[in-house]
C-alpha cells in the first residue's frame, strides 16, 4: 500500500506531502489544476521516464519520495534479496531525483539502483492505469500480456520455460548459420586460423611467464646497481674500512664492554642480550648479502633474449588477447574451429541435429503454454463479460481469438512453419460485440472511448486479485456518464474493498464513493502558479461534489444533491461490507 507521497519542485508543485489510506482515495479538481501532475510524479518514482522539463523553473532538481508498506510478497522479497536491499518493518522508501541537467538518481531504502531495476520493483508495488491506458487495448500485442497476467504463476512458469527453450533454439540456429559458409570462404578462414595458431604455438607460451620474464629482465638490466648495493652493505656490516671497524665488530666490542659493566649493575643484562642478538642477526645478514652478491648475473646476451621474448609476447597480446592466459584461450578456441572447418560436413550434421532437438523441445514447451492459455481463455472472457454487464453493458459479448502466424523462419507446428518468440507461438486478440445481433469483431476496431474505458476497468477488476495491492486510475472514466457512471463508481468501490485504489476522476458518482477525498487546486503566489493538495473534510466534500455536479454556480439544491450522493455511497459501502 502507498502510505505517503512527498513531491518537491516537480512541474507546478513547489512542495506537497500527503498520506493515503486503504480503500478508495479520490483526487478531484478543476481542469488544469495539476491532478495528472501527481500521477506523473507517481509514475516517475516507479521508474517512468524522466526529463529536465519536470524540474520546477528556477530549481536545481525535483524530488519525488514514496513510502510503501507492503505485506511480505514472495516475488518482491526475492527481488530485493537478490539486489542486496534491506527491507525492515514491511516498509519500502523509494526516492527519485531529477536534476535540471537531465540526470536522474533512483534510491530504494537508501540504495542507489538503475531505472530498469526501479521499474521491476515498481511493477510489484503498484499498477498505474493512466488516462490514455485504455488505448493500450488498441494494441493487439498487449492482449497476450493481459491474458497471461490472468493465468498467474502457472502461466509465468511455462513462459519462463518457453523463453529458455527459445534462447537455446535461436543460439543453435545462429551457430548453424555461421557454420554454413561457402567452400572458398571456408578455405580462406581455415588458412588464416592455421597461421594464427602456428604463430601462437611457435612461442610455446606458458601461463604466468610474463611476470617471471619481467622480474628476470629487471634483475639483469640493473645487475650493476644490485651488485654495488649488496657489496656496499656487506662491507659496512662485516668488512669495515681501512680506518673504520665494521658494524658487526663494533657491536661485539660494545658487548664486551657491557659484560664488564654487568659486574656493577645487573640491570644491563637485558640490554646486553639485545646487543648480542643484533650482532648475530647482522652477521647473518652480512653472510646472506655476500651470497646474494655472488649470485648476481651479468649476462647481456641473456637479457637480449628476454627482451626479444617479451617483445614477441607484446605482439601477440596486441593481436590475440591482453595476457598469456587470454592468448592461450584464443588458441584453444580457434583450434576447435579449425577442427570444425576441417570436418565441415560432420559439423553441419551435428549442428543440424542439435537444432532439430532444440526445436522439438521448443515446439513441446510452446504447445504446452498455448494449451494452458486456451484453457484459461474461456474463464477470463466469462469474467470480463460479467464485469461489463455490471458496468451497464449487459448484452456485451467478449471472446478471445487465437491465431498462429505463418513464418518460414519459424518452427514446425503440425506441419506448418509458424512465428515463434520468447512469448511462444500464440497471437491473441480480444473480440467484442456491444450490441445484440452484431457479430464479434476485433475490439481495436469497433469499441468506443467509453466502452474501452469500461473494458479496461473490467480487466483491472478481474486482475485485481492476481497482482499488486495498489491500483491507480487516472481518468479512465472518460467518456462515461449517467447510469454507466454510477456503475463505474460502484465497481471502483468494490475493487477498493480488496485493494488500495487511487483514482483521479471528474465524475461525482466516483468521488462520492471515496474513503479519502483530496482536492487539487492551482494557486498564484509571488506571480507564479503552484499546485496544492488538500484532504477534504465531510463538509468540504459536499462543496466539492456540488461543484462537480453544477460547475461554478453552487446552490442549495446542488449541495443537497451532493449530501444525498454521499449518504447513498455510505449505504452502498455498508451493504457491500
Amino acid at each position: 500500500m502507498l502510505q505517503e507521497l512527498h513531491i518537491r519542485n516537480f512541474a507546478l508543485i513547489e512542495e506537497v506531502r500527503f498520506s493515503l489510506g486503504p480503500g478508495l482515495n479520490v483526487l478531484t479538481g478543476e481542469t488544469g489544476a495539476g491532478k495528472s501532475i501527481l500521477i506523473d510524479a507517481l509514475g516517475l518514482v516507479l521508474g517512468g521516464r524522466s526529463s529536465s522539463e519536470m524540474v520546477r523553473q528556477g530549481c536545481d532538481k525535483a524530488i519525488v519520495e514514496a513510502l510503501f508498506v507492503v505485506q511480505r510478497d514472495k516475488l518482491l522479497s526475492e527481488l530485493l534479496q537478490a539486489l542486496g536491499i534491506e527491507w525492515e518493518d514491511n516498509a519500502l522508501v523509494i526516492v527519485r531525483e531529477v536534476h535540471a541537467s537531465g540526470k536522474s538518481v533512483c534510491r530504494v531504502n537508501g540504495r542507489i539502483v538503475t531505472v530498469q531495476i526501479l521499474r521491476q520493483i515498481g511493477g510489484l508495488l503498484l499498477d498505474l492505469a493512466g488516462q490514455h491506458e485504455h488505448q493500450s487495448l488498441l494494441r493487439v500485442e498487449e492482449h497476450l500480456a493481459i491474458l497471461d497476467a490472468f493465468g498467474g504463476e502457472p502461466v509465468q512458469r511455462l513462459k519462463q520455460k518457453v523463453a529458455a527453450a527459445y534462447a537455446n533454439w535461436r543460439a543453435a540456429r545462429k551457430a548453424l548459420e555461421k557454420a554454413a559458409i561457402g567452400e572458398q570462404e571456408r578455405v580462406q578462414r581455415l588458412d588464416m586460423l592455421r597461421f594464427q595458431l602456428e604463430e601462437i604455438e611457435t612461442l610455446g607460451l606458458k601461463p604466468g611467464e610474463e611476470d617471471e620474464l619481467e622480474e628476470e629482465r629487471r634483475k639483469l638490466a640493473h645487475a650493476e646497481k644490485l651488485y654495488g648495493t649488496a657489496s656496499g652493505a656487506y662491507d659496512s656490516l662485516y668488512q669495515g674500512g681501512q680506518r673504520q671497524a665494521s658494524i658487526v665488530e663494533n657491536l661485539h666490542k660494545i658487548s664486551s664492554e657491557l659484560e664488564d659493566a654487568l659486574r656493577y649493575d645487573p640491570e644491563l643484562a637485558s640490554i646486553l642480550e639485545l646487543v648480542k642478538s643484533s650482532a648475530y642477526q647482522l652477521e647473518e645478514a652480512a653472510h646472506e648479502l655476500r651470497s646474494y652478491r655472488d649470485r648476481i648475473e651479468f649476462n647481456p646476451d641473456k637479457l637480449q633474449v628476454i627482451e626479444e621474448r617479451l617483445a614477441a609476447l607484446a605482439r601477440l597480446r596486441r593481436k590475440y588477447g591482453d595476457s598469456v592466459a587470454d592468448i592461450l584461450a584464443y588458441a584453444n578456441k580457434i583450434s576447435q574451429e579449425i577442427v570444425d572447418l576441417e570436418h565441415h560436413e560432420e559439423n553441419l550434421e551435428r549442428l543440424q541435429s542439435e537444432l532439430d532437438s532444440l526445436e522439438r523441445q521448443l515446439v513441446k514447451d510452446a504447445a504446452e503454454l498455448s494449451r494452458k492459455r486456451k484453457s484459461i481463455a474461456n474463464s477470463f472472457a466469462k469474467r470480463i463479460t460479467q464485469e461489463l454487464s455490471s458496468l451497464m453493458m449487459p448484452r456485451t459479448r467478449f471472446e478471445i481469438d487465437f491465431q498462429l502466424q505463418p513464418d518460414e523462419q519459424g518452427i514446425d507446428v503440425d506441419g506448418q512453419r509458424v512465428h515463434v518468440s520468447e512469448l511462444g507461438i500464440d497471437r491473441v486478440e480480444f473480440l467484442f460485440s456491444a450490441n445484440p445481433g452484431e457479430p464479434l469483431r476485433p475490439l481495436v476496431k469497433i469499441a468506443s472511448g467509453g466502452e474501452l474505458s469500461r473494458t479496461l476497468l473490467a480487466i483491472k477488476t478481474v486482475l485485481s486479485g492476481e497482482g499488486v495491492e495498489t491500483l491507480v486510475f487516472d481518468e479512465i472514466d472518460t467518456g462515461i456518464s449517467g447510469r454507466a457512471a454510477q456503475a463505474v463508481a460502484e465497481k471502483m468501490g468494490l475493487v477498493a474493498s480488496a485493494n488500495q485504489v487511487i483514482c483521479v476522476t471528474h465524475l461525482p458518482q466516483v468521488a462520492c464513493m471515496a474513503d479519502r477525498h483530496f482536492l487539487i487546486v492551482k494557486r498564484q503566489r509571488a506571480g507564479r502558479s503552484l499546485t496544492l493538495v488538500q484532504e477534504l473534510s465531510e463538509a468540504e466534500r459536499v462543496e466539492e461534489l456540488a461543484r462537480m455536479l453544477s460547475g461554478a454556480e453552487l446552490t442549495d439544491t446542488t449541495r443537497k444533491h451532493a449530501e444525498e450522493m454521499l449518504l447513498q455511497a455510505r449505504l452502498l459501502k455498508h451493504e457491500a461490507s
